[in-house]
């Protein structure tokens, strides 16, 4: 199951189709890169492009998870997204269901938040995961774009 995940890095400021393909990752390297990330250097500089974003991939389960940033330097607060296979009903919700890539991106104040939702994530506990998202302000939540 180790391999089954990858991991890559956008700057800020990069394409949203750009990135910085990494390798396999676990916990601990994603950890070691999230905790070594300058995170505050970049918010805020997207120029345009992208906000700084680490994200990982989950060939096995087809879900992924990835942390990015809002605010300024001064006062920040880190955005975790989950994409995950969801079935919706089309034609305004009376139509037939589709499976789709749903994207949903909470808020959280706490690095350690952020490393304890990465954990669980690659525990593959991904119902606990879902539900401790449940109590936190949501950002966003739309069909994934890929």
């Amino acid at each position: 199951m180790a391999d089954s995940f990858t991991y890559d890095i956008q700057q800020a400021g990069y394409r949203f189709d750009q990135y910085d393909l990494k390798g396999n990752a676990t916990f601990e390297i994603f950890k070691n890169e999230f905790r070594a990330f300058p995170w505050e250097d970049q918010v805020g500089n997207n120029k345009g492009g992208s906000e700084p974003t680490i994200s990982v991939k989950n060939s096995e389960t087809k879900i992924d998870l990835w942390v990015s940033v809002i605010g300024s330097p001064d006062e920040f607060a880190y955005l975790v997204g989950i994409v995950q296979p969801k079935k919706v009903k089309t034609m305004f919700g009376f139509g037939k269901e589709k499976d789709v890539n749903w994207v949903t991106a909470y808020v959280l104040e706490q690095s350690e938040w952020v490393e304890e939702a990465f954990k669980l994530y690659f525990l593959g506990e991904t119902d606990k995961l879902n539900s401790r998202f449940s109590s936190l302000p949501i950002f966003l939540e739309e069909e994934a774009a890929y």
